[in-house]
C-alpha cells in the first residue's frame, strides 16, 4: 500500500508503531534466481528492519551475489549439509538486535512490493496469530497458484486444496485459518519460533513447513493466510531444478520419510497406533502400486522411507517427546484444518476418469501414421461446423458405445446377473478363494479327487476375482453380456491406428463387436472365443507397434496377450506364434523382440499348454467339452454352428464387400494382408469343423468348436473393407461409394437387430446350476450321477457338492480310478453285489443320483445290498445312499513342491504384467550452472 492512499483507507494499527522484523534469506547454489530475488527486496514498500543473508558457501557465484547486496544487515556462513531450518537457526543465533517477527525467504522467490505489508496487516489483527503466510504463485508464469495455505491428508500427502494449474482470479483472497503455510515468505512471531524450537532438524528440506504450522496450532496459536501478500516461487528444490551438491545429501524416499515422520510425530497418543498401522499398510500398497506402474524410483523411495521411519523409531519417539510440553489442543479440535478424508480417493478417481476417457474417446488423441494406406484425399470437402451441436453429435463414439451397451443389456433380458451357465459354461464358484485353492492345493475335491495342475485361465480369473471376492459370477456375466461393447472398444482402438475416417472406423468397430454375437459364442457361453475376439484387436495393435518400433515393454505385452487368450482358447497360442513368426520374417530387425514375446506367452501357460497341445486337445476351450457340429457353410458365413449362431444371410453383405475391396489397386497390398488374416481364420474354422478330440480317457469323442476361426474370418474381412475405404475418395471409385455404404451398414444393422430380438439366452441360462438335488449339493460328499439308459449305455460321472465350477471342470482323477468307477457302475446296474457297493465306498462315493431313471434300472440298483433309497427332487429321479462301512481311500495328491511351483507360476504372470506396463521416468535434476567452480 502506498503512503498516498493512507488518507483514503483505514490505516492498520501497526503502521503507527511498526513491529520489528528480522528477514532471513537462505541461499544454496541460487545464483540463477538471486539477482531478481534481491532486487525485489529492494522494491518493498515496507522493508524489514534487519536482513540476514545466510549461505553454506556451496559456490562462489552465490556468495559474491550476497556480499554485493548493499542493504544486507549481516551475511552469515552456515555449516555445510544443513537444511533450510538449520540455516535459519544459524542466522537467528547470530542476530544481536531486538526484533518481534522472523520473515523466512528463499533464494528462488520474488516478493511483491506489498508482500511484507500484507503479512503484517494480517499478523497484527489478533494476538493469538503466531504464523502468517502469503499467497504463492508460480515463477516464472506469475499467474498460476501454488499455495494459499497447506494441509495434509490422512495418508500423509501434502495438499494445497487447489486444482492443478489453477490461475489466480481472486477466488482465494479471503484470509483464513489453516494448518500450515509454506516456508517461502512465512512470517513467524519470535516468541512462537523460540517456544517451538524452530523447525524440526529431522526435516531439513521437506514437510518442515507443515510440521511447524501443525505444532503451532497444537500449541494454541493460529496460523493464517494473508492473500494480499504475494510472492512468486520457482520451487527449485521440489522440482529438482537445483543441484544439491554440498547441501543436504539426497536420500531415496526422503520426501515420503518426512511425511511419515511428520504424521506420526504430531499424532495424538490414542491415534498413534492405528495411524502407524494405516501408514505402514498404505506404504506397502503404494510400493506395490509403484512396482505395477514401473515407477521403480518411487517404489525404492517408498520402501526406503518405511525403513527410515519404522525400522528406526527413535527419532520419531524423541520428536513426540519434544512436542508434548507444548500441546494444548488435540488434533480433533483441528479437524477443520485437515484435508477431507476422501481427498486421496478423489485423486485416484481423477486418474481413473482420465483413463476411461482415453478408452471411450480415443479419437481425441492423435493417432499414428498408417492412416489412409497411401491414398490421397482428393477433393474432400471441408466439414461443416455447427455451433453447439447436441452431445451425441459432439461425442459420436461415446454415443455408439452407449447404444451397444443398452442393446447388450436388452439382449440379456432373460439372464440374471452373476448366475450364468450353459452346457459349455460351468457356474462360477461361490467365492474367489476357490480359484486360489485350485492353484495352490495339492489335492482337489473334484469328482473322485484330482492332483492335476489347475488350468491356466484360473490365474487371470483369480486375480480379476479379487475385485469381486464374494461374487465371482460377475466376471463371466460381464464378459458374456458386455462382450459386444468390449470388442467394439478394443476394435476402435486398433482402428485409430490405421484409419482417419471417423464414421467408417466407428462402423467397423461396431461391426466387429457384433461378430462375437454372430458366431454364437455369447449364447453358447464360450468364454474362450469371447476373450480371444475381444483381445485380438489389442494384440494386433501392440504387435504392429512392436514391429514398427520394437521395445522390450511391447514385447512383454504381446507375450502377455498371447498367454491370456491361449489360457482360455489354446488354439489361439498356435495362431499367435504363427503371427510372430510371419512378423519376424517380414521385419528381421524385430525378430529378437518377437522371439521374447513367444517365449513369454509359452512360459506363462506352463505345463497346462503342453497337456492340451501334445494330447490333441488344443481345440478344447475353457468350459465343458460339448459336441459342436458345424458345416463348412457355417464357417464361411461366420458362425460356429449350433444353437445361438446367427442366420447365414447376415454375413453375406460383408463377404461381398470384402471381395470388392480387392479391386482398388492403391489399397490392394493392405487389403491383401487383411485377407491373409481372414483366410487364416477361415482355415482354422474349417479345420475345427472336421476335427474331434477326446477330453478324458474313456470319454466319447466330441467335435471341435469352429466359432473362433469363424470370428477371425469375419474380423479379417471387416479389416479388409476398412483398409480399402480410402479408395472410395478417389474419382476412379467414387461412384461405388453409396453401394459400399449400404453394404457396410447392412451387417451391423442385421446383426444388431437379430441379437437384440433373439437375446443371448438358449442355451445360456441363469439361476441354480447344480446337477444334483439341493440336499446333496449342500453336503461335501461325492455323488455319482447316472445318465443314459440300459439300451444306449449308462454314463457315470462323479461330482462333489453341487457339481464342478468354472476352472474345476478340466480336472480329472487318475485313469485307474476312472476305470474302477466305470467297471463298478457296470456291475451295479447288471448283477449288483455287496462288493460293488464297498468299491464305491473305497472310491469315496456316498450317494448315487439318477436324474431320469427307467424302472428296470431302478429295480436292479434297489436290489444292491448296502444301498438305501433317499428322497429326490422329482418323480422321475432316484437317490441312493451308500451305507458301507469301508473307509475311503486317500484321494490323489501332488507332491509337496506343488504350492511352490504354483507360487512361481503366479509370480511369473505378475512379472509379465509389470514388465508389460510402460516405464515411468522421473525428471532428472537440472544442470548445475556453477559446475565449473567445483572442478
Amino acid at each position: 500500500m502506498h503512503d498516498d492512499d493512507l488518507e483514503d483507507e483505514s490505516v492498520p494499527a501497526w503502521r503507527a508503531s511498526p513491529p520489528s522484523v528480522l528477514a532471513v534469506l537462505v541461499a544454496h547454489r541460487g545464483s540463477r534466481w538471486l539477482p531478481q530475488t534481491l532486487a525485489a527486496l529492494d522494491r518493498l514498500h515496507h522493508r524489514p528492519d534487519h536482513l540476514v543473508l545466510v549461505h553454506d558457501d556451496s559456490d562462489p557465484a552465490t556468495r559474491d551475489l550476497l556480499e554485493g547486496h548493499a542493504h544486507a544487515s549481516r551475511i552469515v556462513t552456515a555449516p555445510a549439509r544443513r537444511g533450510f531450518g538449520g540455516q535459519v537457526a544459524v542466522a537467528v543465533e547470530s542476530q544481536t538486535e531486538a526484533y518481534d517477527w522472523i520473515w523466512l525467504l528463499h533464494d528462488d522467490q520474488i516478493c511483491d512490493p506489498d508482500a511484507l505489508s500484507g503479512l503484517l496487516d494480517e499478523a497484527t489483527r489478533d494476538p493469538d496469530i503466531g504464523i502468517v503466510g502469503p499467497k504463492v504463485r508460480e515463477w516464472p508464469s506469475l499467474r498460476r497458484l501454488l499455495e494459499v495455505g497447506l494441509t495434509v491428508t490422512g495418508t500423509g500427502q501434502r495438499e494445497t486444496m487447489l486444482e492443478s494449474g489453477e490461475p489466480d482470479a481472486g477466488q482465494h483472497d479471503r484470509p483464513q485459518d489453516v494448518l500450515a503455510v509454506g516456508s517461502a515468505g512465512m512470517l513467524v512471531r519470535r516468541d512462537v519460533w523460540e517456544r517451538l524450537g524452530g523447525t524440526d532438524p529431522r526435516l531439513p528440506l521437506f514437510f518442515d513447513d507443515i510440521d511447524l504450522g501443525w505444532r503451532a496450532n497444537r500449541a494454541g496459536y493460529r496460523v493464517r493466510t494473508a492473500p494480499r501478500s504475494i510472492v512468486f516461487h520457482a520451487e527449485a528444490t521440489a522440482n529438482r531444478r537445483r543441484v544439491r551438491r554440498k547441501g543436504v545429501r539426497e536420500h531415496a524416499g526422503e520426501r515420503r520419510a518426512a511425511a511419515l515422520h511428520t504424521m506420526l510425530a504430531n499424532s495424538d497418543p490414542l491415534r498413534f497406533l492405528p495411524l502407524s498401522i494405516r501408514l505402514f499398510v498404505g506404504s506397502l500398497l503404494r510400493f506395490v502400486g509403484f512396482l505395477f506402474g514401473k515407477d521403480l524410483r518411487s517404489a525404492r523411495g517408498e520402501i526406503m522411507a518405511m525403513v527410515t521411519v519404522f525400522a528406526n523409531p527413535g527419532p520419531m519417539i524423541a520428536a513426540r517427546r519434544r512436542r508434548k510440553p507444548n500441546v494444548v489442543r488435540r488434533n480433533r479440535e483441528l479437524k477443520d484444518l485437515f484435508a477431507p478424508f476422501w481427498m486421496p480417493y478423489q485423486h485416484g478417481l481423477d486418474v481413473a476418469a482420465t483413463t476411461v476417457q482415453a478408452v471411450v474417446r480415443p479419437e481425441s488423441v492423435d493417432s499414428l501414421g498408417l492412416r489412409s494406406i497411401g491414398v490421397a484425399e482428393e477433393d474432400e470437402e471441408d466439414p461443416v461446423v455447427v455451433d453447439q451441436p447436441p452431445w451425441w453429435r459432439r461425442r459420436p463414439w461415446l454415443t455408439w458405445v452407449l447404444v451397444l451397451l443398452v442393446g447388450s443389456l436388452v439382449a440379456a433380458r432373460s439372464v440374471a446377473a452373476g448366475h450364468l451357465f450353459s452346457p459349455v459354461l460351468p457356474a462360477s464358484p461361490d467365492a474367489v478363494s476357490s480359484w486360489w485353492r485350485l492353484l495352490f492345493e495339492r489335492s482337489h475335491a473334484v469328482g473322485l479327487g484330482s492332483a492335476d495342475v489347475a488350468p491356466a485361465y484360473v490365474v487371470p480369473l483369480a486375480f480379476v476375482g479379487l475385485l469381486v471376492w464374494f461374487a465371482p459370477g460377475l466376471i463371466s456375466w460381464i464378459l458374456t453380456v458386455l462382450a459386444v461393447p468390449f470388442a467394439a472398444l478394443t476394435a476402435h482402438r486398433f482402428g485409430r491406428l490405421v484409419s482417419d475416417d471417423r464414421a467408417v472406423r466407428m462402423t467397423w468397430a461396431v461391426s466387429y463387436g457384433l461378430v462375437v454375437g454372430v458366431t454364437g459364442a455369447i449364447a453358447g457361453g464360450r468364454l474362450g472365443t469371447v476373450v480371444t475376439l475381444v483381445v485380438a484387436p489389442l494384440f494386433a495393435n501392440v504387435l504392429l507397434r512392436l514391429v514398427l518400433e520394437p521395445t522390450w515393454t511391447r514385447a512383454a505385452l504381446v507375450g502377455l496377450w498371447i498367454a491370456l487368450v491361449a489360457a482360455f482358447a489354446p488354439v489361439a497360442w498356435a495362431l499367435g506364434i504363427v503371427a510372430l513368426v510371419v512378423s519376424a520374417l517380414l521385419v528381421r530387425s524385430s525378430a529378437r523382440y518377437l522371439a521374447l514375446s513367444g517365449v513369454i506367452g509359452t512360459v506363462l501357460l506352463g505345463p497346462w499348454l503342453l497337456d492340451r497341445v501334445l494330447s490333441g486337445r488344443i481345440w478344447w476351450e475353457v468350459g465343458n467339452p460339448v459336441d459342436a457340429p458345424a458345416s463348412a457353410w457355417d464357417v464361411v458365413t461366420g458362425t460356429g454352428g449350433g444353437p445361438g449362431s446367427a442366420p447365414w444371410w447376415i454375413a453375406v453383405p460383408l463377404i461381398v464387400l470384402a471381395a470388392a475391396a480387392l479391386v482398388p489397386e492403391a489399397t490392394r497390398r493392405a487389403v491383401a494382408g487383411a485377407w491373409i488374416v481372414a483366410v487364416a481364420g477361415l482355415a482354422t474354422g474349417l479345420l475345427a469343423s472336421i476335427s474331434t478330440y477326446v477330453p478324458f480317457p474313456g470319454a466319447p469323442e466330441v467335435r471341435a468348436w469352429s466359432g473362433l476361426g469363424a470370428g477371425i474370418w469375419l474380423g479379417g474381412l471387416l479389416t479388409a473393407v476398412l483398409f480399402a475405404w480410402p479408395a472410395l475418395r478417389t474419382r476412379k471409385h467414387r461412384r461405388w461409394r453409396r453401394p459400399a455404404i449400404a453394404l457396410l451398414a447392412a451387417f451391423p444393422i442385421l446383426a444388431g437387430g437379430w441379437l437384440v430380438v433373439r437375446g443371448i439366452d438358449d442355451p445360456l441360462e441363469s439361476g441354480d446350476a447344480r446337477v444334483v438335488p439341493a440336499f446333496l449339493a449342500a453336503r461335501p460328499g461325492t455323488t455319482v450321477v447316472l445318465t443314459g439308459d440300459s439300451e444306449s449305455g449308462i454314463v457315470a460321472d462323479a461330482v462333489v457338492g453341487p457339481g464342478p465350477y468354472l476352472g474345476a471342470e478340466a480336472l480329472r482323477t487318475t485313469a485307474e480310478r476312472e476305470d474302477r468307477l466305470r467297471d463298478t457302475v457296470t456291475s451295479l446296474v447288471t448283477t449288483p453285489t455287496r462288493d460293488d457297493v464297498d468299491e464305491l465306498a473305497r472310491l469315496g462315493v456316498d450317494s448315487i443320483y439318477a436324474p431320469d431313471v427307467d424302472l428296470d434300472l431302478a429295480r436292479r440298483i434297489d436290489a444292491a445290498p448296502g444301498l438305501a433309497q433317499k428322497g429326490s427332487d422329482s418323480p422321475d429321479s432316484r437317490v441312493w445312499s451308500v451305507t458301507s462301512e469301508i473307509e475311503a481311500e486317500p484321494a490323489p495328491e501332488a507332491g509337496p513342491a506343488r504350492p511352490w511351483i504354483a507360487g512361481v507360476w503366479v509370480l511369473a504372470w505378475v512379472g509379465a504384467f509389470v514388465g508389460a506396463l510402460p516405464v515411468r521416468r522421473n525428471a532428472a535434476p537440472g544442470p548445475d550452472p556453477d559446475e565449473e567452480d567445483d572442478a
